[in-house]
């Protein structure tokens, strides 16, 4: 073979290698397989949302408890050391229905109340919901053992602040007037009976 073959043949075949080179640079590349539900990376979870506005909510259909100690002015025997216990169910997270019980004491007399309230519950604007102002009414009866004695019907009235603190307890504030009918002997008795109690609730 004299050199102008050796050439040719070195010439054909860097001509054809060029050409290989060029088709495989244009022929397009196959799609990257699917990734299986098994091997994708798995979704992060979402972050603990902070407790929003909803956080001093009870849900509806719920029931809470509380107690409170205070003062009863005008009682047959004058001004009571009080004792005051309520259940209430929520029928929505502002409305809830429930017993009353009031016990108050003085040296002479027990006196027992007990009724059914409605409350209605308003949100305080800037607390969070912590802050609430409560409206209250109710109908019961009510017993005077100071001197002869009686029991009557009971009206209570009421308007209270509740706040909740970060462990679900709620501190509560109530003012409640009752209305009566007790004749107790002696010209004593009560028609008019203000109190003021504070308690929790939970």
């Amino acid at each position: 073979m004299n050199t102008a073959q050796r050439v040719g043949i070195v010439g054909v075949t860097v001509v054809a290698a060029l050409v290989a080179g060029k088709l495989w640079a244009q022929s397009p590349t196959p799609p990257a397989p699917e990734l299986t539900t098994a091997e994708r990376a798995p979704a992060p979870e979402p972050l603990p949302q902070p407790r929003g506005s909803s956080a001093a909510e009870l849900p509806t259909s719920s029931w809470s408890g509380g107690s409170s100690v205070g003062i009863l002015g005008s009682t047959p025997d004058g001004t009571a050391f009080t004792m005051n216990g309520n259940a209430e169910y929520f029928v929505n997270p502002h409305v809830s229905i429930g017993p009353l019980a009031q016990v108050a004491f003085t040296g002479d007399m027990v006196q027992v109340g007990l009724s059914g309230q409605g409350k209605y519950y308003i949100d305080l604007p800037g607390t969070n919901n912590r802050g609430k102002v409560s409206l209250q009414s109710g109908v019961g009866f009510i017993h005077s053992s100071f001197r002869d004695g009686d029991t009557s019907w009971l009206v209570p009235l009421g308007v209270g602040y509740d706040y909740t603190l970060d462990s679900g307890a709620i501190l509560t504030a109530t003012s409640l007037v009752n209305f009566t009918d007790l004749h107790t002997g002696g010209g004593s008795g009560a028609d008019v009976m203000p109190g003021f109690a504070f308690g929790v609730r939970f």
